[in-house]
């Protein structure tokens, strides 16, 4: 017969056992609540995967903590990385090098360093391919009330990507 369904109720009990920990330890890793509820539920998310060896394992419990600095430690090498193309990209001032990413994973790790229409307002121009003048009609703004913005939000995101 093949390995028996690992117990729901133990991995519930896990679940709410470490969430709380998880989350706090994460938080004051991360320095961010949000991000630190993500990297915990994509913990979960390995550990379900995983579910049979993770229960079995001596620490369970020590499984997740290990599991979820993993977790933090790529999200915070992809982050790291995403912030030195950026400042590549302003220094250059071309941000096509953005296009090869995700738009929810630049929404997630940029998104909060901006007021949320000029993050859209770059995004369409610079992940959308959008001309200044396209951008300005769909926002209602001037063609230099559009490229005013643009290089505003640029030298507010250069300055706080080098401040990270």
């Amino acid at each position: 017969m093949g390995n028996p369904i690992p117990d729901e109720e133990q991995i519930t009990k896990l679940y709410q056992e470490m969430y709380g920990r998880m989350v706090a330890y994460a938080s004051s890793v991360l320095g961010d609540r949000n991000l630190a509820e993500e990297v915990v539920q994509d913990t979960f998310c390995i550990f379900c995967m995983k579910a049979e060896d993770a229960l079995r394992h001596k620490n369970p419990q020590g499984w997740l903590m290990r599991t979820l600095q993993n977790v933090m430690r790529n999200m915070q090498r992809h982050r790291a990385a995403m912030n030195r193309l950026i400042l590549k990209s302003l220094q250059a001032q071309d941000l096509e090098e953005l296009l090869v990413y995700d738009e929810k994973d630049v929404d997630l790790l940029y998104g909060d360093l901006a007021a949320r229409a000029d993050f859209q307002l770059l995004k369409r121009v610079v992940l959308d391919g959008c001309t200044m003048l396209e951008a300005a009609e769909e926002y209602g703004i001037t063609v230099e009330a559009c490229k005013k913005r643009i290089q505003r939000l640029r030298a507010h995101l250069k300055k706080k990507l080098s401040d990270l």
